[in-house]
Formats: structure tokens, C-alpha cells, sequence
């Protein structure tokens, strides 16, 4: 019965610290920076996904020789 209370208090209080901080406009849900923008250059973005897939090749171990 005591780890019952317990767990309700818990619960209780959880649930109080959510409401304050809803109230308090803490929590708040949208972001208020606008997302980072895209590359400019094609070959900026060509070179990261180049970079990328080389790493991910790497791991799935598709070089016999690869060391990294």
C-alpha cells in the first residue's frame, strides 16, 4: 500500500511540474528560429553526400582493405 501512495505522488507531482510549466508558456512546442538553410552550391551538397556514402560503405564493410 505505501509503494501505491508513492507511486501516486509521483505521479502527482509529474504531472503539476507539466501544468506549471504549460502555464508558465515554458513548453512551448514550435521553435521560434526558422530551420538552417539548405546549401547554395551543388557541389557543397555533393560533397557531404559523397562523404557520407563512403562512410556508410564503411561500416557495412564493402572495402576488403579498409581500415578505419
Amino acid at each position: 500500500m505505501n509503494d501505491n501512495n508513492k507511486k501516486i505522488a509521483a505521479m502527482t507531482a509529474v504531472l503539476c511540474y507539466l501544468q506549471a510549466e504549460v502555464e508558465a508558456g515554458l513548453f512551448d512546442m514550435a521553435p521560434d528560429r526558422p530551420a538552417p538553410a539548405a546549401p547554395q552550391e551543388f557541389w557543397s551538397f555533393s560533397g557531404r553526400q559523397s562523404q557520407m556514402m563512403l562512410r556508410s560503405m564503411a561500416q557495412m564493410r564493402l572495402f576488403p582493405g579498409w581500415k578505419g
